[in-house]
C-alpha cells in the first residue's frame, strides 16, 4: 500500500505544470464499507451507502481542499407487531435500522485537468452511529415510514487516507463558455482506510423485546473501516 501511494505521488508531480484557473468538483459515490479488526469482530458484515463530496483546487497546484459526507447502512431487523394491546388485530411492520453518517475535511493531491487523474488524499472528521426504529403499513408498496425515532446514537472521531483515480468521459469543447456548465465529467474509483475512535453502537439482533420492555445489547470498539468507492465527478 505504501509503495502504491508513493508511486501515485511521483506521478502527480512529474506531470508538466501549465496555466490553470481554479477548479470546482462535485462528486457522488456508491460506497461499500468493510469493518476492520475489532469492529469487524463485533459487526460481522459490510455496509452499503452513498457519499457526496465537493472540492476546490487551487490554480497551478495539485492541492484540492474539500468536504466529504456519507451515509451507510449496516443492516436492519424486521418484525410484525400489533399496533397496540387494545387493537391486537391491527398489525404493522417494525424495522430497526443500523446506520452511520460520516463527515470529513478533505485534502487531496491531484494533477491538473486531464484524461486520467490519479490522486491521494488525507481526511479528518467524525462517525455518527445511530439506530432508528420505523413503523410502516403491512403490504405497503411505497415503503413510506409512518413513524420513526432514533433510539441509540454515538459519535467518534475518525481520520485516514485514500487513493484513487478519475477517468474523463466528457469534456466541454468550449472551455471559456460564459454560462455555468460542466467543464468535464469523470468516472472515479477509489479506496480509503479510515481509523475510527471507540464508539458504542447497536448491530443486527441487538434490540430485544421481552414482556413489553426493550433491551439493548450494546457493542463498543474502535471503528476502523476500509472503503471502496465508485462514482461520478463533475468539474466546473
Amino acid at each position: 500500500m505504501r509503495n502504491a501511494i508513493f508511486l501515485i505521488i511521483v506521478v502527480l508531480f512529474i506531470y508538466p505544470v501549465t496555466s490553470q484557473a481554479q477548479e470546482l468538483q462535485f462528486g457522488l459515490d456508491l460506497d461499500v464499507g468493510i469493518p476492520q479488526r475489532d469492529f469487524s469482530d463485533q459487526l460481522g458484515r459490510a455496509g452499503v451507502g452513498l457519499g457526496i463530496s465537493g472540492g476546490y483546487q487551487f490554480p497551478n497546484t495539485p492541492v484540492m481542499l474539500g468536504l466529504d459526507f456519507g451515509f451507510m447502512n449496516f443492516g436492519k431487523d424486521v418484525r410484525e407487531e400489533p399496533l397496540s394491546t387494545t387493537i391486537p388485530d391491527l398489525k404493522v411492520v417494525v424495522e430497526n435500522r443500523y446506520n452511520l453518517v460520516s463527515g470529513n475535511l478533505l485534502l487531496r493531491l491531484i494533477p491538473q485537468p486531464q484524461a486520467f487523474r490519479p490522486y491521494v488524499e488525507g481526511l479528518f472528521g467524525f462517525n455518527y452511529f445511530f439506530t432508528e426504529t420505523a413503523i410502516m403499513e403491512r403490504g405497503s408498496f411505497s415503503g413510506e415510514d409512518k413513524l420513526r425515532d432514533t433510539n441509540f446514537e454515538d459519535v467518534a472521531l475518525s481520520y485516514g487516507f485514500g487513493a484513487g483515480f478519475q477517468l474523463r468521459v466528457y469534456q466541454d469543447k468550449v472551455p471559456d463558455r460564459e454560462e455555468t456548465s460542466p467543464a468535464a465529467v469523470y468516472l472515479t474509483l477509489a479506496s480509503r482506510y479510515m481509523l475510527g475512535h471507540e464508539a458504542e453502537y447497536l448491530r443486527q439482533g441487538s434490540i430485544q423485546i421481552e414482556n413489553g420492555n426493550v433491551f439493548y445489547d450494546v457493542s463498543r470498539s474502535k471503528t476502523d473501516l476500509l472503503y471502496f468507492k465508485f462514482g461520478v465527478v463533475i468539474s466546473f
